[in-house]
């Protein structure tokens, strides 16, 4: 007998699929900085990279944000939702971040529109639209699990799962993995993306990746570049 898949976990694949339009696929997150500068050359400094990034960034910034929009969306706040938007808008330093996160978050919302989405996350475009919330790639993303009935902590996977498969697939792009090393390097962090918990309280919020920050505002101003970010 065939095992009958809950329709949240289509959706968990579908948001994770680098085919959805949520425009990823051209983000580096600076990799393509750290590249340029000899600072990563195979396999290791990749892994290394994404780590350091899960643990001083993704892990206590953007996926608490997620969290905390899902919670403010299970409980109809839709102030809180803004509010969680707003503070993580205004933590990204580098202006090229925060358009690429908006970029991708109203892009997210807009295919979602299409496909399946409730009165809470209209308004919440609506305000998007309005400029009265940033529309920030976590909050979205939260917004859009939260439509298509995906458990906050599946959705935690899907940003985790789809940071780590789009750095790869730059680090492939950019000539410094193999296709085959890449999918290695996925391997080696799923315990990682497996283990991740994250707190959905604000005050929780914190982020410490000054390297990685500095080589973005360079990338800024580089003339010649592969990716967004």
């Amino acid at each position: 007998m065939f095992m009958i898949m809950h329709s949240h976990e289509f959706h968990m694949m579908q948001l994770a699929d680098s085919f959805f339009p949520s425009g990823t696929f051209g983000f580096s997150g600076g990799l393509e900085s750290f590249v340029k500068s000899g600072r990563i050359k195979d396999k290791k400094g990749v892994l290394l990279f994404i780590r350091q990034q899960l643990e001083f960034q993704i892990m206590p910034c953007d996926c608490v944000v997620l969290s905390a929009v899902m919670s403010s969306a299970t409980s109809k706040d839709i102030d809180g939702i803004v509010r969680a938007d707003s503070r993580y808008y205004a933590m990204k330093l580098v202006r090229e971040m925060r358009t690429a996160s908006t970029r991708s978050g109203k892009q997210i919302l807009q295919t979602l529109a299409h496909i399946k989405i409730n009165e809470l996350a209209k308004e919440f475009r609506i305000m998007i639209d309005q400029g009265k919330s940033p529309g920030t790639y976590p909050a979205c993303l939260a917004m859009a699990a939260y439509s298509l009935q995906i458990p906050a902590e599946s959705a935690v996977r899907i940003m985790l799962y789809t940071y780590c498969s789009s750095i790869v697939g730059s680090a492939v792009r950019l000539g410094t993995v193999s296709h085959i090393e890449g999918q290695r390097v996925l391997c080696f962090l799923a315990q990682d993306v497996s283990s991740a918990t994250p707190k959905r309280d604000l005050d929780d919020l914190w982020q410490l990746s000054p390297l990685a920050e500095i080589l973005q505002m360079r990338h800024e101003q580089d003339e010649f570049r592969m990716f967004i970010t």
